[in-house]
């Protein structure tokens, strides 16, 4: 058995992920604001807290704690919570907007990254870490200059952490993954945009109707078999279309 945290696992990618190791038979606890509510009867343990606020790095040690670490030979960290606000070109961003979201996509995993690793230095079991990602840390896209921001120093952080862990007499192993373009409520954000805020509105629009976005569970799938592949953690950053 493997032993899961999961961030932002109310909905979305996250509840998906969560869902899917859960039904494996995996022990899984997912994080997130109202987790007890949105995870009740899925057979995980639910922890409710506000991942942009000071009890993200607390949550992720209570989870340590109420996981039966002992029974499981690996435990692995998901960075999943993130936002894509604010949707606005640069000169036009609301400041709370700014401060929540580099945050959310940034400090928070930072942080968890920092507690897990902590805590879990001395356990005689694998330890992994993954970061959700995305295509915009490397490519602009004009009215994503927060988030992509956010998602390019994610990506850093998750290389120079994966590179710091090769020293370690039990390494880690920490990736920062880009898991294509889910249908989420994300991209339902995404659609909602004023056109003068997010110049690739259409396409965007386009990719819904056009059928190209991935479905959560499918999305999630893909992204626990490249989690248990032998290959991860070789790179640190990886684009999952791309393997």
């Amino acid at each position: 058995m493997h032993a899961y945290i999961i961030t932002g696992a109310s909905r979305g990618l996250g509840h998906a992920l969560a869902c899917h190791v859960a039904g494996l038979g995996h022990a899984v606890a997912g994080i997130a604001r109202q987790a007890s509510q949105a995870l009740e009867g899925d057979d995980i343990i639910a922890i409710d807290a506000d991942l942009a606020g000071p009890d993200a790095a607390h949550a992720v040690r209570y989870a340590l704690q109420l996981l039966p670490l002992a029974d499981c030979s690996s435990v692995t960290l998901i960075n999943n919570a993130g936002t894509v606000a604010p949707i606005a070109l640069a000169g036009h961003y609301p400041d709370e907007q700014v401060a929540q979201a580099l945050t959310l996509n940034l400090v928070t995993p930072i942080l968890t990254t920092n507690a897990f690793l902590a805590a879990t230095a001395g356990l005689a079991l694998s330890r992994r870490v993954l970061n959700i990602s995305s295509g915009a840390a490397r490519s602009a896209y004009p009215g994503w200059g927060v988030y992509g921001a956010g998602k390019a120093g994610l990506d850093h952080f998750s290389r120079v952490a994966n590179l710091e862990q090769t020293g370690s007499e039990t390494p880690a192993r920490i990736v920062a993954l880009y898991p294509g373009v889910v249908d989420t409520d994300m991209q339902d954000t995404i659609r909602r945009s004023p056109a003068e805020a997010f110049p690739l509105l259409e396409r965007f629009i386009g990719l819904k109707q056009d059928g190209q976005l991935t479905a959560p569970a499918v999305a999630a799938a893909k992204i626990i078999d490249f989690l248990d592949s032998a290959t991860f953690g070789d790179t640190p950053v990886v684009d999952i279309r791309e393997l």
